[in-house]
């Protein structure tokens, strides 16, 4: 039979692995002088990276700006390209985690069009579509989770509308990608534990969506088995570099996975309540993942199968619950809670959850869920 027909989208360079930060100067230096660095309010500053990362700058023109605390929105967004646009830069470099690179996304685009990200929000606003690159960038991730750095969607709250929305398009890919594992050496358990359960989410769920694809499942069984290894040493060694270097791979695969196959209903769930309350976007993946793939085990256990026998991780009647029963402890390890209750979500907007819980990640999973499954999987969880 001939292959599916499909496309492949990612950034024009990736440069991976420990010490994969000395590449900055010559990649800078072929898109322009004038360096904005994008970076969270505190990491950077209280690490000891600043230092070294100025030194790798000190032929450029450079400023530092901090984005907003949490998850990034339109407001904040907004904010920062005003005062962006004035540094006149050539090129953004973001270094920080999912947040910061999703903002330097959004404004790669914005800065040149000088216009709202509202403007360009899936449902939101006019529903415009960018039609030119904007200012290229370059992404450092420093945790090990999202794969943001080489994905073309940035997600934003709309707080007017409670939800979480992406500002899409090809156009804001990352110029380059540079994936450097020791900037994740100082990262406490708990948000290895959130951030790594993100990406295993993503993994898993590319690999059996409906959109999948023949070279990101490839991707997928190699990057998996390296992931989950890592997350099942980390909390013993949370400075073993081998396994953050295989964690950061897992991370930066997810991405591209789900750049190119799409998610499932953990991320449709994660849309739904992201907007509503104030919980961390990997937490949610954490909490969903197991009542999700039991929901989704009679449509998935043949890949599930496929992808666990290939990464020599399992072989036997019921990869599924195989995988169910390391779900709980990897939770275990990392110590996250296997429900939202402690959040206090109001149960009365359960139904409401429900219909927010929708878009392109829930139309992805394997089994359409209708309005009742959505319920119970919700109830099981708050």
């Amino acid at each position: 039979m001939p292959s599916p027909k499909f496309s492949f989208e990612c950034p024009r360079g990736i440069y991976f692995g420990p010490g994969a930060r000395e590449n900055l100067p010559w990649l800078l230096e072929s898109l322009g002088k004038r360096v904005l660095v994008l970076t969270g309010e505190k990491w950077l500053f209280r690490s000891g990276w600043k230092r070294r990362l100025e030194k790798l700058l000190q032929s450029f023109h450079y400023d530092f700006f901090s984005c907003h605390s949490g998850e990034p929105t339109i407001e904040s967004i907004d904010a920062l390209r005003n005062r962006a646009a004035a540094f006149l830069p050539d090129v953004l470099l973001a270094v920080g985690g999912g947040s910061v690179i999703d903002t330097a996304k959004a404004l790669s685009a914005l800065i040149p069009l000088n216009e709202s990200s509202a403007e360009y929000l899936e449902g939101v606003g006019a529903g415009k579509v960018l039609c030119a690159p904007g200012l290229p960038w370059v992404a450092v991730p420093t945790t090990s989770g999202t794969g943001a750095e080489v994905t073309k969607n940035s997600v934003i709250r709309a707080t007017v509308k409670g939800a979480k929305k992406s500002f899409r398009s090809p156009f804001l890919i990352a110029t380059y990608a540079v994936v450097d594992p020791e900037l994740t050496l100082d990262l406490p358990l708990h948000l290895t534990g959130v951030s790594g359960m993100d990406a295993f989410t993503q993994l898993l769920e590319s690999y059996v969506s409906a959109k999948s694809q023949p070279m990101t499942k490839a991707l997928v069984q190699d990057a998996l088995p390296k992931m989950y290894r890592a997350l099942r040493s980390l909390p013993s060694d949370l400075h073993d570099l081998s396994a953050r270097t295989d964690a950061a791979y897992g991370s930066m695969i997810s991405g591209i996975a789900l750049a190119n196959s799409g998610l499932g209903a953990v991320h449709g769930f994660a849309s739904g309540l992201g907007g509503l309350y104030e919980i961390p976007h990997g937490v949610i993946c954490a909490v969903f993942l197991g009542p999700v793939l039991k929901k989704n085990a009679p449509y998935i256990e043949d890949e599930i199968g496929e992808l666990l026998v290939n990464g020599r991780l399992y072989e036997g009647s019921d990869p599924v619950q195989w995988l169910l029963s390391e779900v709980d402890k990897l939770l275990e390890l990392f110590h996250l809670d296997k429900d939202l209750r402690s959040y206090t979500i109001d149960k009365s907007e359960i139904e409401m959850i429900a219909e927010r819980s929708a878009g392109s990640s829930m139309s992805g999973n394997p089994v359409p869920l209708d309005q009742k499954d959505k319920v119970a999987l919700l109830e099981q969880v708050l």
